[in-house]
């Protein structure tokens, strides 16, 4: 496999890059997350980044691939695909939208390797033309069996001015707690669970109540696995920011077709009669529906809606 020192991208026709591990060839997929206005307009606000493999040019699903990665090579695959979408996003153009990636805190067993996995993240993406603020690193459902690794993890992905995501926030009874210790940027409401509480109207009442406590404490809610149109009227009737799923968009290995349906607004040029210092302020300006602040308040809490469980 391509040395973690020094991995192995080749660039495709079109600019973007592939790498691979043993018989695999590995390419980035990106699926739109969108914000929506009153009027129903969808604007691109970030994109998940996952992972595609191919065997023999055959299609290899994501867990299929990830069950025969062996275990000594767990963290410079992970690590592997991260850079890979990384490098990436810097291809796609976007000046604004960010970047979701995963980061499973379990494959990691010492604070020193939390470290050098950051310093990487942060080389990478100024190799790749962005910045930390413009990539969500989100932490997976998956416990790290260290909480010292968890918290430098998030502490050090933090300092270094990346965002933070808590994934699949529902699934269980321990949620309301990660939420309250990690204090993330976003959080992505489990698709099943949220089935859950669309079966009844007090389900639905208490999930808006939830939607708008977070948002309350400078969280930015996401929901993702939408599969059918009321699922997305359903997100906006209760103020849900951020929404992902089939419904909207699917997910593309090299996603050019975005850019003509929802085109990104294009920031002034040092030409144009705006001003650069204006230019400079756009560009620093965080995607709406993410919040600048963080807060770490301890409160955590007529139509059906179904939720379909996201496919990585």
């Amino acid at each position: 496999m391509p040395g973690r020192r020094d991995p192995h991208f080749l660039q495709d026709d079109r600019g973007f890059y592939t790498t691979s591990y043993g018989p695999f060839v590995l390419r980035s997929a990106f699926q739109p997350i969108f914000s929506q206005d009153e009027h129903g307009h969808l604007t691109i606000e970030a994109f998940e980044a996952l992972i595609r493999a191919q065997r023999n040019g055959q299609a290899v699903s994501p867990a299929h691939f990830f069950s025969l990665v062996e275990p000594d090579d767990a963290i410079a695959v992970d690590t592997l695909c991260r850079e890979l979408h990384i490098l990436n996003m810097g291809k796609l153009g976007r000046r604004k939208a960010r970047l979701f990636i995963n980061f499973n805190p379990g494959l990691f067993d010492a604070v020193a390797d939390i470290d050098a996995e950051i310093d990487r993240m942060v080389d990478v993406t100024l190799k790749a033309g962005l910045r930390p603020g413009r990539i969500v690193c989100e932490i997976t459902e998956q416990g790290s069996g260290d909480e010292a690794v968890l918290t430098r993890l998030v502490e050090g992905l933090r300092s270094r001015l990346f965002r933070i995501a808590v994934d699949d926030f529902g699934a269980d009874d321990s949620d309301s707690k990660r939420v309250d210790e990690l204090r993330p940027d976003v959080l992505k409401f489990d698709a099943a669970w949220v089935r859950r509480f669309t079966e009844t109207s007090a389900g639905m009442g208490l999930l808006k109540l939830m939607v708008e406590q977070f948002i309350e404490r400078g969280i930015t809610v996401l929901f993702e696995g939408l599969e059918e149109e009321h699922q997305v009227e359903f997100c906006q009737e209760i103020g849900v920011q951020l929404m992902q799923g089939y419904a909207l968009a699917r997910p593309e290995i090299v996603p050019k077709t975005f850019d003509d349906r929802f085109p990104e607004q294009a920031l002034p040029q040092p030409g144009d009669t705006a001003s650069h210092a204006r230019k400079v302020a756009i560009e620093r300006e965080p995607a709406p529906g993410f919040s600048h602040r963080l807060s770490s308040h301890p409160h955590t809490p007529h139509r059906t809606a179904t939720f379909g469980k996201r496919t990585r």
